[in-house]
């Protein structure tokens, strides 16, 4: 396949916009606090990246699938925003029916604003909602409260967005299960299309993790993040939302279409500062990558700081920073990691892997439908150790 057309078969394309107004004590993303004086070189830079990547090609069909996160994209003026998403057109096409999503925090989110983003074809609005506790905000380091996050949904339902999802975090510390499940109970009052539903995880590096390690705060512990797991999980499909993945829930049809070509392991593009894509060997060739002979395809990240990005991308047109090589080995391992968090399941290709599933099965961790297995609700308590197993035979064990 050449490489023109490679690119052609990418649907899927990620814009990362670092703005946020505070850091939160958990977030380990690439992100940059302070004045608006960086959003219109910022985007400039975004939109030169962007006709780096696209070359002197242009898919037929255009992308299907275009996700600006952060940081907070919502934060960007929408004459700016504008002009970054007619520079996709111009370079990529976008295809009709596409799914365009923004990543937002409830302050400041207005019904105007909402209507806006509509008029510009953002389709689907990812909300940080975090909690309707507002002690578990303060504790997260929030600058919303419940109250301003309810609004924020209010607005957005009013501006006429029939694409809602919105973040939920569970397992944060001195949080009993009883206020987590009343604030998912008002959450879902509000009848969002979508819900994200993570674990709060202690990424190293972050304030938390300097919290925890000090012992200054305690982490979350194991019965918690099981016992709140289960319940959101009953909560969700209980309001017609489906657990499609690990921690994601939907209305039939409403699943991220975007996060989806994640998990399936389909090729992406991407720009901006801390930005990761991963694309084939034809398109990372014609990026300017040296592929390994035995590479399948070629995963690369861009540069965290903002500033420095701007300049990079002024200097030799992108912003990258690294990359590695994917192998054939590597690219099952992902395939099979990935796939397992999915209701839907995966593939298995290997006999080996089926005589496995078999013995899984009977332990009540997999299904098996043909060569398709899937993860049941206790086999997704120990997804990394059920994967481990199917490619090496280590043992597995489910949470009690």
């Amino acid at each position: 396949m050449t490489a023109e057309a490679s690119l052609a078969a990418v649907r899927s394309l990620y814009l990362h916009i670092p703005f946020c107004d505070t850091r939160c004590p958990y977030c380990d993303f690439a992100i940059h606090l302070g004045g608006d004086h960086l959003h219109r070189p910022y985007v400039e830079a975004l939109i030169q990246e962007l006709g780096y990547l696209a070359g002197s090609g242009r898919p037929e069909l255009g992308l299907e699938t275009v996700y600006l996160g952060g940081g907070t994209p919502g934060l960007l003026a929408p004459p700016l925003l504008e002009q970054l998403l007619e520079a996709v057109a111009l370079r990529f096409g976008i295809a009709q029916g596409a799914e365009i999503t923004i990543e937002a925090n409830p302050t400041g989110l207005t019904e105007e604003r909402c209507r806006g983003w509509l008029a510009l074809g953002i389709n689907r609005l990812s909300l940080g909602v975090q909690s309707l506790d507002d002690q578990a905000l303060r504790w997260l380091g929030r600058n919303h409260d419940s109250a301003t996050a309810e609004a924020a949904i209010r607005a957005a339902t009013k501006a006429g967005l029939e694409n809602l999802s919105c973040d939920l975090i569970y397992a944060i510390p001195e949080q009993p299960t009883a206020v987590f499940e009343d604030g998912l109970r008002r959450l879902l009052e509000h009848s969002p299309q979508h819900v994200s539903c993570y674990e709060l995880t202690v990424e190293s590096g972050t304030p938390l993790a300097r919290s925890i390690a000090k012992g200054r705060v305690a982490g979350p512990t194991e019965q918690e993040f099981v016992e709140q797991h289960r319940l959101a999980r009953e909560l969700l499909e209980e309001a017609g939302l489906l657990q499609y993945e690990v921690s994601n829930y939907a209305q039939l049809g409403r699943q991220s279409r975007h996060n989806l070509c994640y998990w399936q392991g389909r090729h992406y593009l991407a720009a901006g500062c801390g930005a990761h894509g991963f694309v084939d060997r034809a398109v990372a060739q014609r990026l300017g990558f040296s592929v390994d002979a035995g590479a399948v395809g070629i995963r690369y990240w861009n540069l965290r700081s903002a500033a420095t990005y701007i300049k990079q991308v002024a200097a030799i047109g992108h912003g990258r920073r690294g990359h590695e090589a994917i192998d054939r080995d590597q690219a099952e391992l992902e395939r099979l990691a990935c796939g397992l968090r999915l209701r839907s399941g995966v593939e298995l290709t290997a006999p080996r892997q089926l005589v496995e599933a078999e013995r899984l099965a009977e332990l009540g961790l997999l299904t098996i439908a043909g060569q398709r297995v899937a993860a049941t609700s206790t086999g997704i308590e120990v997804l990394d150790r059920l994967t481990l197993e199917l490619v090496a035979g280590e043992p597995a064990r489910a949470r009690s």
